[in-house]
């Protein structure tokens, strides 16, 4: 983000705190279909069309500083993957599947090992996922076919220490699929997670996400926590292609105008990019497209990752993103804060599951959505896009209507 678009930004949300009705030639956005939160069917489709087509977060390379360093990712509850720095230091991702009667090659979901060796057989892979040696080997000496015995990769690909990994060998890299995101947000990319926290929550995982892409619920859910510090009257928010979008909320006594101890905070931090001065006056919250939120603060950023476990139910886990602080414990402020985010999770989730309950009632046709929380839509017509709205039941779609007002570039509001 340059010096002129964050004075864009600021511009934006003056304009938004004096306007008394939707901006103009803004749609009217329908209700999303209740379906799309409680079909199993449609659970199925997102899982087939979107979450195994698109690039997903995985880990960091903090997790894996040692050459052998692995974890398992069960991949929501289906065949399950491995993640592995290799010899030659290249994080590789590997179905957890041996090639000979198909058993799990590793069982513990964290370690580290020089070779790996499946569980049934003992097969072993070196740690690019060749295939090195197997029990008996003259039982299998004139067949051609044990050079394509490799452990089968899944794409893997890193922006910064940020890892992701994609199912889809024909998808788009990561740098082009997160687009105008990965310059915005480049001053993050080498930050380093600590304090993981997670929860199962018997929601669906938009009914969890979405609940977090708006603030028009904080003076009601977080009155003396949230509400005391931003003003969600000022919101600016834009969308990016492929999903993304950004909200920018201003400072509680951003409307007045008044004078931000900008370049005090900014030295205390030792902040440099050209963005930082947003980050003093507000806070800059990303969705990465399709279950990744990163609300940002002065120097790092929370990490929210909703993973699906069944039409009903979702896995939420949470880090605290900041400076890197060398060896040891990480600072107690880090740990501080992220107690502070599981209070305002806490608030925020407790009455999610009743809201999934309800959605249950025949007489609720879906939510009604106002220029506020105009990202949960953007979201759902992202999904719908993706999916191919030929592929999506014509009673559960969602019209494209912003297509208009997705950006292009970094720079754009």
């Amino acid at each position: 983000m340059d010096s002129q678009t964050v004075e864009r930004l600021r511009a934006e949300i003056q304009n938004e705190y004096v306007r008394v009705a939707p901006p103009e030639g803004f749609p009217n956005l329908p209700r999303i279909p209740v379906g799309r939160y409680t079909d199993p069917e449609f659970f199925k489709l997102e899982q087939a069309e979107v979450f195994d087509k698109s690039w997903l977060y995985i880990g960091s390379s903090w997790e894996f500083l040692e050459r052998g360093s692995y974890k398992v990712y069960d991949n929501m509850g289906r065949a399950e993957i491995v993640i592995i720095r290799g010899n030659d230091d290249v994080i590789r991702a590997f179905y957890n599947t041996c090639q000979h009667r198909g058993a799990t090659v590793l069982r513990e979901k964290t370690g580290r090992l020089d070779y790996l060796s499946c569980q049934f057989h003992s097969w072993t892979y070196n740690l690019e996922g060749q295939l090195i040696a197997i029990p008996d080997e003259r039982d299998f000496a004139n067949d051609p076919s044990l050079k394509d015995c490799g452990l089968h990769g899944v794409r893997c690909e890193s922006w910064g220490k940020f890892i992701y990994i994609n199912l889809d060998d024909d998808a788009m890299d990561l740098e082009t699929w997160l687009g105008p995101v990965s310059e915005d947000f480049a001053w993050a990319k080498d930050l380093r997670p600590t304090n993981r926290h997670e929860r199962v929550i018997a929601v669906n995982w938009r009914v969890c996400i979405e609940a977090f892409v708006e603030v028009y619920h904080i003076g009601t859910v977080h009155p003396d926590s949230v509400a005391q510090g931003i003003d969600h009257r000022g919101t600016v928010s834009t969308f990016y292609p492929n999903g993304h979008s950004r909200m920018i909320v201003p400072n509680v006594g951003a409307a007045d105008g008044a004078p931000q101890e900008i370049k005090e905070t900014l030295a205390e931090y030792r902040l440099t990019d050209e963005g930082a001065p947003l980050r003093v006056e507000a806070n800059v919250s990303y969705n990465i497209f399709p279950n990744v939120l990163v609300p940002s603060g002065l120097s790092g950023f929370t990490l929210m990752e909703f993973w699906p476990i069944d039409v009903n139910h979702t896995r939420l886990v949470t880090w605290v993103v900041e400076p890197d602080w060398g060896d040891g414990v990480e600072p107690p402020e880090y740990k501080e804060r992220a107690g502070y985010f599981d209070e305002v999770l806490d608030e925020d989730t407790w009455n999610m599951e009743h809201i999934q309950r309800s959605y249950q009632s025949p007489h609720f046709k879906g939510p009604k959505i106002g220029v506020h929380e105009k990202r949960i839509y953007y979201l759902e017509q992202s999904l719908d896009k993706m999916i191919g709205p030929d592929k999506v039941p014509e009673d559960m779609r969602v019209e494209p209507l912003l297509e208009k007002y997705v950006v292009q570039t970094a720079q754009d509001i």
